[in-house]
């Protein structure tokens, strides 16, 4: 099962268009492709209902006759190919929303989200636009309640966003521990899944946008530091 989310960072340029930067370039959209890749930042959409779900935006937004003229399904599979070839939507297999954000964002370069007034009144502003409701649209205004742990890796992320590090790092600290070989395998794993379900929690959270996708990720960095450990 294929799963689509968006990549990169938000921002504008001098006239106020919408331009999304990622691995230091700055990438205008056009009003389609802004639209689409503003539905899969912070979500992760499985391939057979991305469609489905932008016509139904489009249908809220700009009436169905408009929505039908913009984008019949040809032209938007054109666009989903089109941001995915220049980087700014990755596609993911996974048998699961929650397996496959789990193995994106192990291979993952990450930023907090900026959290000023203005961005969030932005964000308030795109969830109406994308017929998602007053009510979720208002929790663009409401600072998240994060645990202790979540604070700690946000703190991480913050300082170094090359997650693959951070689950080479743990690895590492991990396999130091005087353990049999299969203990400390055990030790290693169980890390590695407590910092990546906060990861999954935190981005679910809104805290953080992934900047770009390296190639590498968390099997090979893993496999990499188990060998070194034994």
């Amino acid at each position: 099962m294929k799963w689509y989310t968006a990549i990169g960072i938000k921002t504008e340029d001098d006239e106020g268009r919408l331009l999304v930067k990622i691995g230091g370039q700055e990438k205008v959209l056009t009003e389609i492709e802004a639209m689409l890749w503003a539905a899969l930042t912070w979500s992760v959409c499985e391939e057979n209902r991305i469609y489905s779900q932008m016509y139904r935006v489009l249908c809220i937004t700009f009436g169905e006759e408009k929505a039908t003229e913009w984008a019949d399904e040809e032209d938007f599979l054109f666009c989903l190919r089109r941001l995915k070839k220049r980087g700014l939507v990755a596609e993911c297999d996974g048998a699961s929303k929650e397996e496959a954000l789990w193995f994106l964002l192990s291979k993952s370069v990450v930023s907090p989200a900026r959290d000023s007034f203005f961005e969030r009144l932005g964000a308030f502003a795109d969830d109406l636009a994308l017929g998602k409701g007053l009510k979720i649209a208002l929790r663009a205004f409401k600072s998240p309640v994060l645990t202790y742990e979540e604070r700690m890796v946000l703190q991480q992320i913050a300082g170094n966003g090359y997650v693959p590090y951070h689950l080479a790092e743990l690895t590492r600290q991990a396999g130091a521990v005087p353990l049999s070989v299969e203990e400390r395998k055990n030790v290693q794993n169980q890390a590695l899944q407590k910092f990546m379900q906060i990861l999954v929690s935190l981005f679910k959270k809104k805290q953080f946008v992934i900047s770009c996708i390296k190639e590498g990720g968390l099997l090979e960095e893993k496999e990499e530091m188990e060998n070194v450990a034994v």
